[in-house]
C-alpha cells in the first residue's frame, strides 16, 4: 500500500476533478436510499385508500375518493422517477469526474513512464526484458487507473450506501436487519476469494497469451528462416500447444467466473427470502408494515452491489498496489549516463557548438554483465574534420570504443574528451545531436522509407532526404520503387534488403549534416562496388566532419587520416595504410588477404 501513497500527488493536482465526483457519488447514493422510503409510503398508502374508497363506494364521494387516490399514487411515481432520475444523473457526473480525473492521471503516468525509459541507460536495458517494460507500460498503469477511477468510486458510493441504508434499516427494525444482513458477510468473503481466484487465474492467462504472442511475432519476424529450413510444420505444432494451454488456461478462468453468478444469486435470493419470511411475521404481530417489506428488499437490492464490489476493489487494490510497485522501480531508476547541465556547461566556458575533435586518454571500460575487458589504456587523439578508422577482430572493442563517443557507454578509467573538454562537461543533447551514427544492428522503423531518413533530422525537405539518399547510393533503388519515398518498409525494414537497408541507415546519418559521423562496420551488406560509390560521396566530407569509421574492409579504411587496430581492447597497430602495410604486422595481414580474395573474384 505504501507504493500507492505516491499518487497523492496526482489526486491533489486533478482535484477540481475528483472533490466534485466524490460529491456527485454522495448525492447519487443519497437519492437513491430515499427511493425505498418512498416505495413505503406508497405502498401503505394503498389500504388506506382502499377502507376510504370501500366506505364511500355506491355514493357521489366515491369518484373524488378514487381520483384521489390515482392522483396520490401518480405523485409517489412522480417521485420515484425524479429521485431515480437524479440519482442517476450525479452517477453520470460522477464518472464524469472521477472516471475522467483517473483517464488524465493514467496519461500522465504513462507519459511519465516514456519519458523515463527514454532518459534510462543502456546498462538498464541489459537487466530488463523488453517484454516487461511493455507490460508495465500497459498492464501495470491499467491497473493503477481502474483503483484510481473505479475502485475510488465504487468505495465511495458502498459507504455511504452501506451506512446510510443499514442505519435506516436499524431504525426500522433492528430485528428484521439482523436477519436480512446474514447472507452479507458471506457474499463479500465469497466475492474476496472468487476474485482472487480471478485475479490468479487471469494471471496465468495473461502470461501463457504474452507467451503466445510471442511466438507469433518470432514466426512472423523469422518468417524467411523459417521458410528457408522448412520448419512450417514444427513450428505449427509449437503454436498448437501454446494454443492449447492458452485454451485450457481461458476454460479455468471461465469455470470460475461462471460459478460466481449462481454463488451471487443465491445469497442475494437468500436475504430477499429472510426479509419475506421474518417480515412477513413482523408484519402480522404489527411490528412493520407491508411497505416496510418492500423497503427491506430493496435496500437489499441496493446493497448487494456495494457489498460484493467490495471484494472486487480489495482485489484491485492489491493488483494495484503489485502494478505501482513495478512501476516505482522504473521510476525510482537512475540512469547511471547523467547529462550536464546549461549552467556547467556555461562554467566550463563551452559554447553550444561542438566542432568535433575527438581525445581518448587511457580509456577502459568492463562490461557489467560479462565482467570481460572490453578496452584497456586506450589513447587516440582524433582532431576536428579528420578521419580514424578502427580495424579489428570480432570482439576487439571497437563498438564498445565508438558507442562511447555518443555516450551510450560511460568511459571507466581514463577520459574522453570532445575539443578539449571531458564529454562529461556536454549536456548529452549537445553531444548526441552533433553526431550520426550508423550502428552494427541496423534499425528502421516501420514507417515511409523518407520519414526513417528524415528520423536524422525532422525538419528536413524531401530535397534534402535526396540528397542524403544519394550520397548513401540509395536513390536510384528508391526511384525504382512503386511508391519512391512513400514506400512502406515495414516491421524493423523487412521488405528491403540489408544492403539497402545499411545506406538506409548512413542517409539518415548524412541528412544530420553532423560534426562527427561514426559509421560502426556500416557498409558489410553492401558489395564492393556499391561500397566504392559510397565511399566516395563519404571523401567529400573529409575535411568537414570528423569521421570514425569501424570496418573489417581494408578498402573501406584506408583513406583515413589514421588507423588503429584492437587486439583484446588494446591498441596494437596504428599509422596511416601504408605505414601499417610496411608494418607487416595484423593489418598488412588483412589486406594482403583480401588483396587475394579480390583477385580471385575478378578473376571469376
Amino acid at each position: 500500500m505504501h507504493s500507492l501513497w505516491r499518487l497523492n500527488a496526482y489526486y491533489w493536482r486533478y482535484k477540481h476533478l475528483f472533490i466534485p465526483g466524490l460529491i456527485c457519488a454522495v448525492a447519487s447514493a443519497v437519492f437513491s436510499i430515499i427511493v425505498p422510503m418512498v416505495v413505503r409510503q406508497a405502498i401503505d398508502s394503498i389500504p388506506r385508500f382502499v377502507t376510504t374508497y370501500r366506505a364511500f363506494e355506491g355514493t357521489p364521494v366515491e369518484s373524488y375518493v378514487y381520483a384521489d387516490a390515482f392522483v396520490s399514487l401518480m405523485i409517489f411515481g412522480a417521485i420515484i422517477l425524479a429521485l431515480s432520475l437524479g440519482s442517476g444523473l450525479f452517477s453520470f457526473l460522477m464518472r464524469q469526474t472521477i472516471v475522467v480525473a483517473s483517464r488524465h492521471i493514467e496519461f500522465d503516468l504513462r507519459n511519465r513512464l516514456y519519458d523515463q525509459l527514454q532518459d534510462l541507460s543502456h546498462d538498464f536495458y541489459l537487466q530488463h526484458a523488453t517484454g516487461d517494460l511493455i507490460t508495465r507500460s500497459t498492464s501495470d498503469i491499467e491497473h493503477v487507473r481502474r483503483y484510481i477511477g473505479p475502485a475510488i468510486m465504487y468505495t465511495t458510493r458502498a459507504i455511504v450506501v452501506i451506512i446510510t441504508a443499514v442505519s435506516v434499516m436499524f431504525w426500522i427494525s433492528p430485528t428484521l436487519t439482523w436477519f436480512t444482513l446474514i447472507p452479507m458477510p458471506f457474499l463479500a468473503i465469497s466475492v474476496f476469494f472468487v476474485a482472487r481466484m480471478v485475479h490468479t487465474r487471469s494471471d496465468e492467462l495473461q502470461k501463457q497469451y504474452s507467451s503466445l504472442t510471442s511466438r507469433v511475432q518470432e514466426a512472423l519476424s523469422g518468417i524467411r528462416v523459417l521458410k528457408a529450413y522448412a520448419r512450417e510444420e514444427n513450428e505449427a505444432e509449437a503454436f498448437d500447444e501454446e494454443s492449447s494451454q492458452y485454451r485450457h488456461r481461458s476454460l479455468r478462468l471461465a469455470m470460475v467466473e461462471a460459478a460466481w453468478r449462481p454463488v451471487f444469486v443465491t445469497l442475494v435470493g437468500a436475504s430477499t427470502l429472510i426479509v419475506v419470511w421474518v417480515g412477513g411475521s413482523l408484519v402480522m404481530t404489527g411490528e412493520i408494515t407491508i411497505g416496510n417489506i418492500a423497503e427491506y428488499i430493496i435496500y437489499v437490492a441496493l446493497m448487494t452491489w456495494p457489498v460484493a464490489a467490495m471484494g472486487f476493489v480489495i482485489t484491485m487494490i492489491q493488483r494495484a498496489a503489485a502494478s505501482m510497485t513495478r512501476l516505482n522501480e522504473i521510476f525510482d531508476a537512475v540512469p547511471s549516463i547523467q547529462s550536464a547541465t546549461d549552467h556547467m556547461l556555461l562554467e566550463a566556458g563551452l559554447s553550444h557548438e561542438i566542432e568535433g575533435r575527438i581525445t581518448f586518454k587511457g580509456v577502459g571500460f568492463t562490461h557489467p554483465n560479462s565482467g570481460v575487458r572490453a578496452l584497456d589504456a586506450v589513447d587516440v587523439d582524433v582532431p576536428s574534420g579528420s578521419t580514424l578508422a578502427i580495424v579489428g577482430r570480432t570482439g576487439s572493442g571497437k563498438t564498445t570504443m565508438v558507442e562511447m563517443i555518443p555516450r551510450l557507454l560511460d568511459v571507466e578509467d581514463g577520459s574522453l574528451e570532445i575539443d578539449g573538454k571531458d564529454i562529461r562537461e556536454w549536456p548529452l543533447e549537445t553531444v548526441r545531436g552533433s553526431i550520426g551514427y550508423v550502428p552494427q544492428d541496423v534499425f528502421l522503423f516501420s514507417d515511409t522509407v523518407a520519414n526513417n531518413i528524415s528520423f536524422g533530422r525532422m525538419e528536413a525537405e524531401i530535397e534534402d532526404v535526396r540528397q542524403a539518399a544519394s550520397e548513401a547510393d540509395l536513390l536510384a533503388n528508391v526511384d525504382d520503387f512503386k511508391e519512391g519515398f512513400e514506400t512502406f518498409v515495414g516491421e524493423r525494414g523487412i521488405t528491403l534488403s540489408g544492403g539497402q537497408k545499411q545506406r538506409a541507415s548512413i542517409a539518415r546519418a548524412l541528412i544530420r549534416q553532423p560534426s562527427i559521423l561514426i559509421l560502426d562496420d556500416a557498409l558489410s551488406a553492401v558489395d564492393v562496388n556499391t561500397e566504392r560509390t559510397i565511399l566516395g560521396h563519404l571523401r567529400e566530407h573529409f575535411g568537414k566532419r570528423t569521421i570514425v569509421i569501424v570496418s573489417h574492409r581494408i578498402s573501406a579504411v584506408q583513406d583515413a587520416d589514421q588507423i588503429i587496430v584492437l587486439e583484446e581492447g588494446r591498441i596494437i597497430e596504428r599509422g596511416s595504410h601504408e605505414e601499417l602495410v610496411d608494418l607487416g604486422g595484423f593489418y598488412a595481414s588483412l589486406h594482403h588477404k583480401q588483396q587475394l580474395e579480390q583477385e580471385v573474384e575478378d578473376f571469376v
